[in-house]
């Protein structure tokens, strides 16, 4: 009975998911005769976790309430260590946008960018979830150049 139950809840975890759109942000596209506009995009992700599920199935998989206190006193001592936004789940490295603007010089080394689209979602599975930092826009490069 317990094996059917913890492969149960593993085939769950596994086929289902929920994206969530938390901001999106869009700027004007500046067009200009002398440059082509090349688009782009720029994607950082980090893995988020759901100590409340991750509590919630351990106690659910055992009988014993000396574990299920255990399962709770660890959720609450690891939920001490993570950060992050509150629109998804907490992460444990909180800046791991930080290298956006990096990446967009990657894409585009002039510089001149234009129709930038900022998007903030998760993609939310049981206990874990990805939570997604996107930039979409153009770079301006000199015609013939």
């Amino acid at each position: 009975m317990k094996q059917k139950l913890i492969l149960s809840v593993f085939i769950f975890s596994i086929f289902s998911s929920c994206a969530q759109l938390h901001h999106v942000q869009i700027g004007d596209i500046q067009s200009h005769p002398d440059y082509v506009m090349k688009p782009f995009d720029v994607k950082i992700s980090e893995t988020g976790v759901n100590l409340q599920d991750a509590k919630n199935i351990a106690q659910a998989v055992t009988q014993s309430e000396e574990t299920k206190k255990q399962a709770s006193d660890i959720a609450g001592i690891i939920s001490l260590f993570q950060m992050g936004p509150v629109t998804g789940n907490p992460v444990y490295v909180k800046d791991y946008a930080k290298n956006l603007v990096q990446l967009i010089y990657e894409k585009c080394p002039s510089g001149k960018v234009t129709g930038l689209m900022s998007v903030r979602e998760s993609r939310k599975y049981p206990v874990i979830s990805g939570e997604i930092v996107k930039i979409t826009g153009y770079c301006l490069i000199p015609k013939g150049g």
